[in-house]
């Protein structure tokens, strides 16, 4: 039970809680853990770090939405040119406990912001409401090509080309990596339909996070762009390890590629 559901409850809901509590103490279950409270992020460096997801001639036009850990996203500056920027705290689609220790700046383009962008923006509000990653799944999820919901009805690009990013791949820890991309919109694609090569450091490959709608062409950027996005970013990159530790770049990092997900 949700400590927001038991506040909007009162003390009859309370006493239930107490009394399902005791009864799963009882039977030797755990209770759920609460994920831990999300913190936000200096306006500057969450703007800046949403930004740099984008080619530079898409960021002072592309609109930015800054996380209010308390209510969800919140519009920050709206932009001109259809691109719409976050830096997502919540990796909802993989199901994972909901952690505070994940960072990944994303830019989606007019379509990807008219349809894919609202997923992030509806699971933010619904763990601000207390959701655990289960329930925000199966919220989300249950909207999906719906009149009001619609799913990308054409070909896009989510830009992923900001310089660190820390989400999860297949491993049972969330991972820091260097690992610029884009990812393409291609909704019921497989690997095998483009010849994909897994989670290939050198190839287009599938990523289907929620099939139908979720699924992604992804191409990372060639080393030598690679290289230049991390040495533009040098101070952002100095500021993101500032600001947490887990975010700083190390050899470890700027070797690791979605490979790792095999």
């Amino acid at each position: 039970m949700r400590v927001s559901l038991v506040a909007s409850l009162g003390i009859l809901g309370t006493l239930v809680g107490v009394n399902c509590l005791a009864q799963g103490e009882k039977a030797g279950k755990t209770a759920p853990v609460p994920a831990p409270a999300l913190e936000r992020m200096p306006e500057s460096l969450e703007t800046h770090f949403a930004l740099s997801a984008a080619p530079p001639h898409l960021r002072d036009s592309a609109t930015v939405f800054l996380l209010d850990p308390g209510k969800g996203y919140v519009l920050n500056r709206k932009g001109t040119n259809g691109v719409s920027c976050i830096v997502v705290r919540s990796d909802w689609q993989f199901k994972q406990a909901f952690r505070n220790d994940i960072y990944w700046a994303v830019c989606f383009d007019a379509e990807g912001s008219r349809t894919l962008l609202h997923d992030y923006l509806h699971a933010a509000e619904l763990r601000a409401h207390g959701m655990d990653s289960q329930q925000v799944h199966q919220e989300v999820t249950k909207k999906f090509g719906r009149p009001d919901y619609p799913n990308p009805s054409r070909a896009g690009v989510a830009y992923m080309i900001a310089p660190v990013m820390r989400g999860f791949t297949a491993a049972s820890e969330p991972q820091t990596m260097n690992m610029p991309h884009y990812m393409f919109y291609a909704p019921n694609v497989k690997d095998v339909d483009i010849g994909g090569n897994g989670f290939s450091k050198q190839y287009p490959f599938m990523l289907g996070m929620s099939p139908g709608r979720d699924d992604y062409i992804i191409m990372l950027v060639g080393e030598a762009e690679k290289a230049k996005i991390l040495a533009d970013s040098k101070d952002l990159l100095d500021e993101l390890c500032s600001y947490r530790d887990f975010m700083c770049t190390t050899l470890a990092t700027r070797a690791r590629t979605p490979i790792d997900r095999q």
